[in-house]
């Protein structure tokens, strides 16, 4: 089934677009069209971003620690230590959400992702773990794998400790992808019981390249989708066979519901769609939401669209909770 097909049938679910939400998206999008495109596999950017980030997070006070609204932990389990950024909500807890930051698997921690985990902490009343694993500037992404499922592995092990019983795992965009190849890892060892759901925003599941990133070009909006496609080829020679294909081509029978969500404009939107269409196929419980007028990272832009997109995911998270 084609992607265009698969669209249609995925947006049924999707909450009702009005005329307003959809022309101030356009009208972002052509301010988009003039900024220079990010090129994801040029590995001397993301070493100046993460240098960026670094110092600036250096220099800002981190509240949320100093309030007591967080704290930071390290897991440690397979010889790997991870650091994690735990997030309480007021009052009690439903249960834990781990979530993936993104960044093509080269750049970003979880501190950056404040402005989405702490959202859900409240929202959901839940507690959000932030993984910081290792950012694959070096092509390797077989590190960040495994400091991904050290660091769930660890999780799974203490949720006595933090008081929940049930956990849902996601992320965005690179970071959907490890949640999912940590879903898998945990089914694949007996070690899925605790897990609820799992969330994607903007996910990239298909490593050889989807036909849609292969068919975008560098007037893709945010980000090149030549030099996206150019990304996975210099990670993916790390990793085992079928790892380097993605979770797409994983067995997805036997998994707890998922909800993926996508931009229509995304040079990626397929391997949402197609990981969506394989999901309900093997587990029958999986839904997938695609918003029009919304390029790659969408969620985070200041539209209409983005806050219900947020919204949505709470929303579903908050239910599979419940």
């Amino acid at each position: 089934m084609r992607a265009a097909a698969l669209a249609d049938n995925a947006i049924e679910g999707a909450p009702p677009f009005t005329t307003h939400e959809l022309s101030r998206a356009r009208k972002l999008n052509a301010f988009l069209a003039l900024l220079p495109r990010y090129h994801v596999d040029r590995r001397w950017n993301a070493k100046l971003v993460q240098t960026m980030i670094g110092a600036v997070q250096s220099l800002v006070p981190d509240a949320p620690i100093r309030r007591g609204e967080a704290m930071n932990r390290v897991a440690v389990a397979n010889g790997r230590r991870v650091g994690l950024r735990v997030i309480h909500p007021d009052g009690f807890c439903r249960g834990l959400y781990v979530h993936f930051h993104g960044g093509a698997w080269v750049m970003g921690n979880a501190r950056l992702d404040d402005g989405i985990t702490r959202p859900i902490a409240q929202h959901c009343q839940t507690l959000v773990a932030a993984v910081d694993f290792h950012n694959a500037v070096d092509d390797r992404l077989d590190i960040t794998l495994r400091d991904c499922k050290a660091s769930v592995e660890w999780l799974v092990e203490h949720l006595g400790e933090f008081q929940v019983k049930r956990i849902v795992l996601g992320g965005e965009s690179s970071g959907a992808h490890l949640a999912a190849e940590v879903l898998l890892h945990l089914h694949e060892h007996g070690k899925a019981e605790a897990v609820a759901g799992f969330v994607s925003m903007c996910g990239g599941f298909d490593l050889t390249g989807s036909e849609s990133l292969r068919r975008s070009t560098s007037e893709s909006l945010v980000i090149n989708g030549p030099s996206a496609l150019r990304n996975l080829q210099r990670l993916t020679p790390s990793l085992s066979a079928r790892e380097a294909e993605g979770p797409l081509f994983a067995d997805l029978s036997g998994l707890p519901p998922a909800l993926l969500i996508a931009g229509a404009l995304d040079p990626i939107v397929d391997d949402s769609l197609l990981m969506w269409q394989r999901w309900q196929q093997q587990s029958g419980n999986a839904e997938c939401v695609v918003f029009p007028n919304a390029p790659h990272g969408f969620n985070r832009l200041p539209t209409k669209l983005a806050a219900k997109a947020n919204g949505l995911l709470q929303e579903w998270m908050s239910r599979i909770l419940a």
